[in-house]
């Protein structure tokens, strides 16, 4: 039974909602420019550099920043002062942790007001965010920078564009081009490293200059360069069209069918455990999110063996290995499916990531390193973009899909916060760089099986006509 409302509200929401589908039917009828798409996808892939060097700046600069705010002059990542300095930074961190949790919420509101918004918002908070730290006093202020970063780089909602624009037989691949693009451009993190990093102890906040320059400039441009995106648009018009009584049968229909009338957080979380599919997929997410943890800290496994110099090299090199590895993961994703091409990621994962600890321990020298780590994340990423994104993307109406991905999103903080626990405390007893494939192994093993056994492949759906019930 729907609530009861007053004649008075009932107007007004109906005169906004006039109002909201008037403007909506307005931006669907405004011609789109010649070459429209591919104008959206450069807008797109810039976005992404945004975000990839956005999302791997601070890993980056790691043992730098740590040298800062804890004074250790030696800047040593072997000094006995550098582990105390990760203890203490990991219980401000689990502070950032809490606020992903918010994520979904945020992210639910791009069901309602669109992707477009929310584009040009999560890329100019990337500036502010990168700003806040840059300028950070003290460990406090600097994990501010970090909570309003972490509060939208796993959005991705240029990940999202691409799924609801590009023809379904390239979704993938599109995906896969434009990211691998931006992972190579993160190799300009190692060239501002050779170019700002000095013996002074702050040099490091110059690297984070230029980031924060095109990541607002970028982010003010989508407004004037993106348009809404099709799907979202004949979705949002459909529903302001409907009756009450309609929308009131839809959400009676969902409770029997377990579909998803309407967007919004506690919806999608009851979606994703209410169906095999997403309930599967989220466990094997959740598992795999646990690997995924190396990532914060192969800065310091890299210090641990080489030079400052020779780290420098290997931050320049390996994004072009991780470029690679993520351009051909679309097209085998797109040929042979999501499932199998996951399996061969994660076995190319635990592998690189053995072969760049090793490089690292057996001076093997930067040039093994950057590579071996490169081709590892281009991997482990790879998959958890098909984890994350792509598998629950396909899984699930459109109505739903940016709020089941941002509860996702929660899923991965859980998964990560159980592996830097882990690798917290372990560091204090056994080596960095062979705790992190000992956390990595057996949790990416059982994700995989999971993923396998239990979860069906979703290559070719159609987003348009997917409601869940098709695995049950």
């Amino acid at each position: 039974m729907a609530k009861k409302i007053s004649p008075e509200k009932l107007a007004e929401r109906r005169a906004k909602e006039a109002k909201e589908l008037e403007k909506w039917e307005r931006v669907k009828s405004k011609p789109k420019p010649a070459h429209y798409f591919t104008m959206l996808m450069v807008v797109i892939g810039v976005i992404y550099i945004v975000d990839e060097i956005t999302s791997n700046i601070n890993s980056s600069m790691q043992p730098q920043i740590l040298f800062d705010f804890f004074n250790i002059t030696s800047q040593d990542v072997n000094d006995p002062a550098y582990s105390q300095a990760i203890n203490q930074m990991a219980i401000v961190t689990v502070f950032t942790y809490l606020f992903i949790f918010l994520t979904p919420f945020y992210r639910s509101l791009a069901d309602k007001y669109g992707r477009r918004l929310f584009l040009a918002l999560n890329t100019c908070m990337f500036g502010i965010g990168l700003l806040i730290i840059m300028l950070s006093p003290n460990i406090y202020v600097y994990m501010l920078g970090v909570i309003a970063l972490a509060f939208v780089t796993p959005n991705d909602v240029q990940v999202m564009y691409i799924m609801e624009v590009a023809p379904k037989q390239h979704r993938a691949k599109l995906c896969s081009i434009s990211k691998a693009i931006a992972l190579v451009s993160v190799s300009l993190i190692g060239v501002l490293r050779n170019v700002f990093l000095t013996d002074d102890l702050s040099s490091w906040r110059m690297v984070y200059v230029l980031p924060i320059i095109v990541a607002v400039a970028v982010g003010l441009a989508s407004i004037f360069f993106a348009r809404e995106t099709p799907v979202f648009l004949d979705e949002r018009i459909k529903y302001l069209k409907s009756t009450d009584e309609e929308r009131e049968a839809k959400a009676e229909a969902a409770k029997e069918s377990k579909s998803a009338a309407n967007g919004g957080v506690i919806n999608a979380v009851k979606f994703i455990f209410s169906h095999k599919q997403t309930r599967a997929a989220a466990l094997a997410a959740f598992l795999f999110s646990v690997t995924t943890i190396y990532t914060s800290y192969y800065a310091t496994v890299m210090e641990g063996g080489m030079t400052t110099e020779q780290v420098n090299t290997a931050l320049i090199i390996y994004p072009f290995a991780n470029g690679v590895f993520t351009f051909a993961s679309g097209f085998f994703s797109d040929k042979y499916g999501r499932k199998k091409t996951c399996l061969g990621l994660g076995t190319g994962t635990v592998i690189l990531l053995t072969l760049f600890i090793l490089s690292c321990q057996l001076g093997w020298g930067p040039i093994a390193a950057g590579l071996t780590y490169g081709a590892s994340i281009g991997c482990l990423w790879s998959m958890s973009d098909t984890l994350f994104l792509t598998i629950p993307g396909e899984s699930v109406p459109t109505e739903i899909r940016a709020s089941v991905m941002g509860a996702m999103t929660v899923i991965l903080a859980i998964g990560m916060m159980i592996g830097m626990v882990i690798i917290v405390v372990g560091q204090n007893f056994v080596n960095m760089g062979w705790l992190c494939l000992a956390v990595c192994a057996p949790f990416m093993v059982i994700a995989l099986i999971i993923l396998q056994t239990k979860v069906h492949e979703t290559k070719d759906v159609d987003l348009d006509k997917v409601t869940g019930m098709e695995w049950e």
